[in-house]
C-alpha cells in the first residue's frame, strides 16, 4: 500500500475509534466512566502508533479526540458532584429516621413503656432498611455514619429494655435537670433536622436545574427519580420537626 493510502486508512481507522467514544453508553455511570477511558487510552496509543498520519488529518482528529474528553471530564464532574449531593440527601433521610427512633425521657419522666420501645423499635428497623436499600447510591462515609448512628440507638434500646425489666416504675432523681437535658438534646434535633431540611430544599432546586438543562434522556430520568425522592425526604424531616416541636413544648411546659 502506497503511504498516501496508508495515511489515509490510518485516519479513518482513528476516526472510527473517535465515533465510538460519541455512542451512547448501556450500562452503570461507573461502568460506562470506565468504558469510556479505557476507549481513550485505546485511542491516544493509535495516535502514536499509526504512521504515516497526515499533518491536516492528525490536527483534526486530535481537536475532535480532545474535544470529546474535555466534554466528558466536565459530564462526569457534574455527575459526580449529582451524586454526592444525592448520598448526602439519602444520609440526612435516615439519619432522620434514626432519630424517630430514639428514645426520649419525657414521656412522664418515666422511661419508656414496653409498647413505646416497640413502636421506637420499628422505625429504627426502618432506618435500616433505607440504609441497605440506598446503600449503593451512597458514599462510603455517609453509610458509615448512618451505620454509627442506628448502632448508637440502637444500644440505647438495649439500656431502656434492661432497665424496664428491672423496675417498670419508679421517678428519677433530678427531674427539674433532666427536663433541661431533655430541652437542649430536642434543640440540638431540632437544628440538626433544620440544616437538613436546608440542604435537602437546596439540593431540590440544584435538580431542578439540572433537569431543565440535562444533557441526556439518562441523566435526566435519573434527576427527576432522585427529585422526587428528595421531595419525600422534605415533607419526612418537616413532620420530624413538627415532632420535635411537640418535645420542645412539652419540655418547656413542664418547667414553667
Amino acid at each position: 500500500m502506497l503511504p498516501e493510502d496508508q495515511a489515509v486508512a490510518n485516519a479513518k481507522a482513528i476516526e472510527s475509534e473517535i465515533q465510538g467514544l460519541e455512542t451512547p453508553q448501556s450500562g452503570s455511570p461507573t461502568e460506562d466512566s470506565q468504558r469510556f477511558w479505557a476507549h481513550v487510552r485505546h485511542i491516544s496509543e493509535m495516535f502514536k502508533s499509526l504512521k504515516p498520519l497526515l499533518r491536516d488529518d492528525r490536527a483534526r482528529l486530535w481537536a475532535r479526540f480532545s474535544c470529546l474528553c474535555e466534554e466528558a471530564k466536565e459530564r462526569q464532574q457534574k455527575e459526580r458532584e449529582a451524586l454526592r449531593t444525592v448520598s448526602l440527601s439519602h444520609r440526612d433521610a435516615i439519619l432522620i429516621e434514626a432519630e424517630f427512633a430514639r428514645p426520649a425521657t419525657i414521656f412522664g419522666f418515666d422511661p419508656p413503656d414496653a409498647d413505646e420501645l416497640k413502636r421506637l423499635g420499628a422505625c429504627l428497623h426502618n432506618a435500616g432498611d433505607m440504609l441497605s436499600k440506598c446503600k449503593h447510591e451512597m458514599l462510603g462515609e455517609h453509610k458509615q455514619e448512618c451505620f454509627d448512628r442506628i448502632q448508637e440507638i440502637r444500644g440505647l434500646h438495649d439500656i431502656w429494655w434492661e432497665h424496664l425489666r428491672n423496675s417498670r416504675s419508679g421517678k428519677h432523681e433530678d427531674t427539674q435537670q433532666r427536663i433541661r437535658t431533655n430541652l437542649e438534646e430536642n434543640y440540638e434535633r431540632h437544628r440538626k433536622a433544620s440544616d437538613a431540611l436546608s440542604r435537602l430544599r437546596n439540593h431540590a432546586e440544584e435538580l431542578r436545574e439540572q433537569i431543565t438543562s440535562a444533557w441526556s434522556d439518562d441523566f435526566r430520568e435519573r434527576a427527576e427519580t432522585w427529585l422526587s425522592e428528595t421531595e419525600d425526604k422534605i415533607r419526612d424531616i418537616e413532620q420530624f420537626l413538627e415532632k420535635v416541636e411537640g418535645w420542645i413544648r412539652e419540655g418547656e411546659g413542664k418547667l414553667r
